[in-house]
């Protein structure tokens, strides 16, 4: 059984099984030890709770052992007993950290906005912009990952969740990264059936973008284009007025039916791809761990906040590559 001083003494514990180096680990440690009695006092006291404030069982263990069961549980989704037994919880402690941990660890990492389904209308006002400023040269990656999930019990919620794609029961979700491997925002997780433009429609993905911007996307977002509005512009060596698309959309070209590619084609569509490699980086490396890569097996309600968690860590060692390649390169 790992203990806080064997944590301590033997760093390299700490990346085998949580997949981040030692001092960030004890970083998360600092800041949550901060943050959690703020978020406990929030969910003790919320109007639909039944129970008395400080009703319900605590957790004997410190806070270090706690935070990594759940990083480590993250990492290897093994079931929650082995990692009660290496950190001297129990099995209920591991399940109810998922809820109570996780948001104060978000606080400490780099993670996305996460994107919630708006209805039409006056809803609008309300979406979360992407700035101009998060985009390096300008660009945003969208494309969207399924993860496999236990086969629905009755058939209606069957056909919401059966991905045609996949041929398997899924969730989806939405990514949105930049030029250089950021991941910025994701999508509240969604039944797999549901199609990856639909998706991007009732996130209003396009209207969530700076002007100016350049979208690259995969042949699934076919009509995305046809979402962007026109702006007014004004030459200003002319005086002329003339209207441009606010933001510009770049989809592979689907080989017509009975016909090839133009050679013009086929090399705009390899220059696209070369571009959104970076995403299908960053959704790979997400999937390194393993709660991930793997069939899901915990509540639906909380894979948003496991996903927005460990984009958030991907997003750390993203940080801490290019950081020690911009060393060496200097």
């Amino acid at each position: 059984m790992f203990t806080e001083p064997i944590l301590r003494e033997y760093p390299e514990i700490i990346k085998a099984f949580m997949g981040i180096p030692s001092e960030e680990f004890w970083h998360i440690v600092e800041v949550v030890a901060v943050k959690i009695p703020e978020l406990d006092r929030e969910r003790l006291e919320r109007s639909e709770r039944k129970r008395k404030s400080g009703a319900g069982r605590k957790c004997d263990q410190p806070l270090a052992l706690r935070i990594a069961g759940v990083l480590t549980y993250l990492r290897w989704h093994t079931p929650q007993l082995v990692i009660a037994k290496m950190y001297g919880l129990t099995q209920p402690d591991v399940s109810r950290d998922l809820r109570r941990v996780l948001p104060a660890i978000q606080t400490v990492l780099p993670c996305p906005q996460v994107w919630k389904i708006l209805g039409d209308g006056s809803e609008t006002a309300n979406l979360e912009m992407v700035a101009m400023e998060q985009l390096v040269n300008r660009r945003a990656l969208v494309d969207a990952t399924e993860q496999r999930v236990s086969r629905p019990s009755t058939n209606d919620v069957r056909k919401q969740y059966y991905s045609g794609k996949k041929k398997q029961f899924t969730l989806k979700t939405q990514f949105l990264t930049d030029d250089e491997h950021h991941i910025e925002a994701i999508s509240e997780s969604v039944p797999g059936a549901e199609h990856d433009k639909t998706l991007s429609d009732e996130l209003q993905t396009v209207q969530r973008l700076p002007d100016g911007c350049e979208v690259e996307v995969d042949k699934g977002y076919q009509g995305i284009d046809k979402l962007v509005d026109r702006v007014e512009v004004l030459d200003t060596q002319s005086g002329e007025k003339f209207t441009v698309a606010r933001l510009t959309v770049l989809i592979p070209y689907k080989k017509p039916k009975g016909r090839e590619l133009t050679e013009a084609q086929r090399a705009f569509n390899s220059a696209v791809s070369a571009i959104r490699v970076r995403i299908e980086h960053c959704i790979g490396w997400v999937k390194n761990w393993a709660i991930l890569a793997t069939r899901f097996r915990c509540a639906h309600s909380i894979y948003t906040a496991i996903m927005c968690t460990i984009c958030g860590l991907v997003n750390l060692q993203t940080q801490a590559w290019q950081a020690a390649k911009f060393a060496n390169s200097a």
